[in-house]
């Protein structure tokens, strides 16, 4: 293993940063699509800003490198990109702008997809916007995800891209992911799962029979996802919510 890594929504990083880093940990991926308390309570529907900045504090601190996941959304956070270049920049955090993906939400009116649809924000218009105050060049570094980086001369600090919706990285993604009920999520675009805990439960001291279950789910792993945004589509692309997923 080349590096352990976590993603994390930054509640209680204050709390286990030195923690982690004793364990082994030397990177945290933290979610913050906003720097405004009143905007971040509002997308996360409950969450305080302050916790975040302090468990991202403690994380640098911890000599833990810290990059931060923000989802471009339309409206909402549209207008703080240069103030997240800005702020990761002084403070040497990595950024990774992500395109907004129309997995499981309700709107207002009960109808699913459509939050998602006006939210959308393609990252090349992002990136168009960066340039009108950043110098952006493209590096071939990868840190082994999907997303495409490049450094920002005025700040010496990176970038990334990742673009599920306007450029489809599926053929190179190696990615599946394991919820905390024991689901293994082959493709986060896809409802296509395999229980692990009823294996697990099934037969607790044959570890082979859990092997060739995860080499089956892989074996389905699909070609590509199904995304896509269409605001006359009424249902989201994947009913599973993202946080049902996890990172």
């Amino acid at each position: 293993m080349d590096e352990l890594t976590l993603t994390t929504n930054g509640s209680q990083l204050a709390k286990y940063a030195a923690g982690l880093y004793a364990a082994g940990v030397r990177r945290v991926n933290v979610s913050l699509d906003t720097l405004d308390p009143d905007r971040f309570q509002a997308i996360t529907r409950w969450g305080k800003l302050a916790p975040v900045l302090d468990g991202i504090t403690a994380a640098k601190a911890a000599g833990l490198h810290v990059k931060i996941n923000c989802v471009a959304l339309r409206g909402v956070n549209d207008r703080e990109v240069h103030d997240l270049v800005a702020w990761c920049g002084r403070e040497g955090h990595d950024l990774t702008f992500i395109e907004v993906m129309p997995l499981g939400d309700m709107d207002e009116a009960g109808q699913g997809g459509s939050v998602r649809a006006d939210q959308y924000w393609p990252l090349s218009l992002l990136r168009a916007e960066l340039a009108k105050r950043w110098t952006l060049t493209d590096l071939a570094v990868t840190t082994g995800g999907p997303a495409r980086y490049a450094r920002v001369e005025e700040t010496g600090g990176r970038v990334g891209l990742i673009t599920p919706m306007t450029h489809n990285f599926c053929e190179s993604c190696n990615r599946v992911r394991l919820t905390c009920t024991g689901m293994l999520y082959m493709c986060l675009g896809q409802d296509d799962a395999a229980d692990l805990r009823a294996v697990m439960r099934g037969a607790p001291q044959d570890d082979a029979v859990l092997l060739d279950a995860i080499k089956e789910a892989i074996a389905r792993k699909p070609k590509g996802h199904d995304f896509i945004i269409d605001r006359r589509q009424k249902t989201p692309a994947v009913a599973r919510h993202m946080s049902v997923t996890g990172g």
